[in-house]
């Protein structure tokens, strides 16, 4: 935790699911030992929530947990102290207004949900709310794609729980095949709550998701039937990870402007940033914000990827090999800055 502390952005927010082996197996028997790892879930949260990046703790109940007053109050009554909870039922039984009552009692979340098994019901139990949108697929939900029409009939739903609480989360869940991320960024559109770089990112992932993605867009397609790009790929993908990957794939050719590109030596510009790889020096210099948390995380960024995506096949294998190989001998550092 102390490292996603350090490494997010400052206004960055984390909400998190409190384990199943808490919400599903030790549920049924309060005591002691539901007691002790509530409080060893929040000691390992305790970070975050001091520094105010933490939301709040998600319970997600099993779909065999059926109405149970007496029960829920003793399990809300011994949650850690400190934290915000917001809890996500999952059998209709619960539907009354003697549990909207329990949970405003203890400033609880009623989960709001988009999903088969639950009514899509408003109901505003804290000082927040939570949305969770999970699909309405069959095998499995979240293989769905929510069409506009049924996004627009959120709006006033939405506009209703933001009137009513000092902060919002949503999420949606139909993550299958990359969704969640265009109808997230869809309905933040709808409700007027895009940035200029989120505007950029839906347009991304709508492409994506289109029949008419540009030749060269996405990594299936650029590494079809060419096993030297496969071989790239499996290299920045261990320097990088996955999902930096595919945002530096997400980068258009045109942003990059390469001045050399050799075995020894690499000077590109990408956007409004510098590269300079030397392999005499074993060093990287470039000037981007996650570029600075790559210095003690040792990971490629994005633009540092997209270069080498973009230099000549076998100059991008050999820098992408000899990295990997050898990471631990390698200088990641910023320029300096003028005196």
């Amino acid at each position: 935790m102390k490292g996603w502390d350090r490494y997010s952005p400052k206004t960055f927010i984390f909400n998190s699911k409190i384990p199943q082996t808490i919400t599903h197996e030790k549920l049924p028997e309060l005591g002691p030992r539901i007691e002790g790892e509530l409080d060893q879930f929040a000691e390992l949260m305790q970070p975050l929530n001091n520094s105010g990046k933490l939301g709040c703790l998600l319970i997600q109940l099993p779909p065999s947990y059926r109405y149970d007053p007496t029960h829920l109050e003793n399990f809300l009554s011994i949650l850690p102290h400190g934290y915000k909870y917001a809890i996500e039922f999952r059998h209709k039984s619960w539907m009354q207004t003697a549990t909207w009552k329990t949970l405003s009692k203890y400033n609880v979340a009623n989960t709001i949900v988009d999903e088969p098994l639950l009514p899509p019901e408003v109901h505003v139990t804290a000082d927040f709310a939570y949305l969770r949108w999970h699909g309405r697929g069959r095998r499995p939900w979240y293989d769905y794609h929510y069409t506009e029409q049924e996004l627009e009939e959120w709006i006033p739903k939405v506009q209703e729980v933001q009137a009513s609480v000092k902060t919002l989360y949503g999420y949606f869940n139909n993550h299958f095949h990359g969704y969640a991320v265009e109808n997230c960024l869809r309905i933040m559109q709808m409700l007027g709550e895009l940035s200029i770089e989120q505007e950029e990112a839906l347009a991304r992932a709508q492409t994506h998701l289109g029949k008419d993605a540009p030749q060269g867009f996405g990594l299936g397609k650029w590494i079809q039937d060419s096993d030297s790009r496969t071989k790239l790929v499996d290299l920045l993908s261990a320097l990088m990870g996955e999902s930096r990957l595919a945002r530096a794939m997400g980068i258009p050719d045109g942003d990059v402007r390469v001045g050399l590109a050799s075995n020894a030596k690499v000077e590109a510009q990408i956007r409004a940033y510098t590269l300079l790889m030397d392999n005499d020096s074993k060093t990287i210099i470039h000037d981007c914000g996650d570029w600075e948390r790559a210095v003690e995380t040792r990971q490629l960024c994005k633009h540092v990827g997209k270069v080498l995506l973009s230099v000549p096949l076998d100059i991008a294998i050999d820098w992408a090999d000899r990295i990997q190989s050898d990471i631990e001998k390698w200088k990641f550092r910023v320029p300096e800055k003028p005196t």
